[in-house]
């Protein structure tokens, strides 16, 4: 006798699921819509068996590319041995000894935590610990996490309805030179934006300042590039105040801006703190703060179990970022965004050419930032229009976060050039068949 088994449907998956979820999850979820079965490096393939190319991984995280054999050797190998615990392992300190050798001679203490909003406020306690001051400096479009205390250093409407935040967080214009709030026209600007920082430092702070911290590259702003310097501006603004330097990599880090570290673009830059986490560990909750030799020696930060984290460098979120970053250094991934990089600066050129409703549109390696605008009034596309970008691009194979007027692209850095240039394609003939819509706003 036989005994046929019914597996569940994409909709009865989805439908179990919604029945006990708690709302507030990511949207691109829903809007989606999908149960993914499968994915290999730049593909994925969901329950009904479609095909995509993903330029989303997971927010940046799969920078190696999904299912990578290496990551999955190691990873299997460390789940087979130990995966829980506090105690010293041979893959942590491998790990340890791995990163610092990339890092500049200074950045030499190394912590590591589950997340990156919980780095960010580890970030913020080791600040205030070395510094004996309590006022942090963050930007205009900055985003730092959703826990309480990162999100108080958000410049945006994210944190509406979200207070009370702890004291001391204040927030100053980014170079986000398409949208200048000085309006203003870089270069000749001067970078005045910087100035007026400083001025709002003055008279906003209680002269306590003991951070700044600032992505090097505005992540979920839409990937905004500040100009060639910025960064050296601001390690400036921080030694007049006494303060720290704390760049969130959490989002540029390992190899996405065609770098290992964004940092690296300026040679001048030399932070205090650096905070990664996302593509750390290739999907393995791993994040960490990479501190100044000395900074917290004989300090709070510095007592026993002060700084502890549950499941911050446990065995497997060890081996899951040795592996990952050893695929990174051995592929030579890093450069290979940068020259993939070229290929796409090309393409958003000939975009802004061809599309009236694309506006600032940028990269630098494979982090890559297109913006949309109503070309009559060049306000920001409306929802609508942009969730309906966001179905042409699903129907023609692509993930991406394309459902809002700012777009963010992250391909992996290990994507090969055909799917790469298919899911370009991808975005122009979605454009092209939203073109007659846009016109009629």
């Amino acid at each position: 006798m036989s005994h046929s088994v019914t597996l569940p449907s994409t909709k009865d998956i989805i439908e179990l699921e919604r029945r006990h979820r708690l709302p507030g999850g990511q949207s691109m979820t829903d809007l989606a819509g999908i149960v993914v079965d499968r994915a290999v490096n730049a593909e994925v393939w969901d329950r009904d068996g479609k095909r995509y190319i993903d330029f989303f991984t997971g927010v940046g995280v799969s920078n190696i590319g999904h299912s990578h054999p290496a990551f999955l050797e190691q990873l299997t190998t460390q789940l087979s041995r130990c995966a829980v615990g506090t105690f010293y392992t041979d893959v942590r300190s491998r790990y340890f000894a791995l990163l610092a050798a990339q890092l500049p001679e200074q950045l030499g203490e190394i912590h590591m935590f589950s997340t990156g909003s919980e780095a960010v406020e580890a970030a913020v306690k080791l600040a205030r610990a070395a510094t004996g001051k309590h006022e942090i400096v963050s930007f205009w479009g900055g985003f730092h996490g959703k826990t309480q205390g990162a999100l108080s250093l958000h410049g945006g409407p994210r944190k509406h309805r979200s207070g009370p935040f702890p004291p001391g967080s204040h927030q100053v214009p980014y170079a986000d030179c398409y949208h200048c709030p000085l309006q203003l026209e870089h270069p000749e600007c001067g970078q005045r934006c910087v100035d007026l920082a400083e001025q709002s430092i003055e008279n906003g702070s209680v002269g306590d300042l003991a951070a700044v911290i600032v992505e090097p590259v505005q992540g979920t702003n839409g990937n905004i590039i500040p100009p060639e310097g910025y960064l050296r501006r601001l390690r400036q603004l921080a030694d007049r105040h006494g303060a720290l330097l704390i760049l969130d990599e959490v989002i540029t880090g390992f190899g996405r801006t065609g770098a290992l570290f964004a940092f690296e673009h300026d040679p001048g830059i030399a932070p205090d703190v650096v905070v990664l986490g996302k593509a750390m560990a290739s999907g393995v909750p791993a994040s960490a703060i990479v501190s100044r030799s000395g900074l917290v020696e004989g300090t709070s930060f510095a007592v026993p179990s002060a700084a502890a984290s549950t499941f911050g460098g446990n065995p497997l979120a060890s081996a899951a970022s040795l592996a990952t970053l050893r695929v990174l250094l051995d592929e030579r991934l890093p450069e290979r965004a940068h020259e993939l990089g070229k290929s796409v600066s090309d393409r958003l050129s000939a975009w802004r050419e061809e599309f009236p409703f694309v506006g600032n549109a940028d990269n630098i390696g494979l982090m890559i930032g297109v913006e949309l605008m109503d070309p009559a009034t060049r306000l920001p596309l409306p929802k609508g229009i942009t969730r309906r970008l966001f179905q042409e691009l699903m129907a023609r194979g692509v993930l991406a976060m394309a459902y809002d007027s700012r777009i963010r692209l992250y391909p992996p850095l290990s994507i090969p050039t055909h799917h790469l240039e298919e899911g370009m394609a991808a975005f122009e003939g979605a454009f092209r068949a939203m073109a007659p819509v846009i016109s009629r706003l």
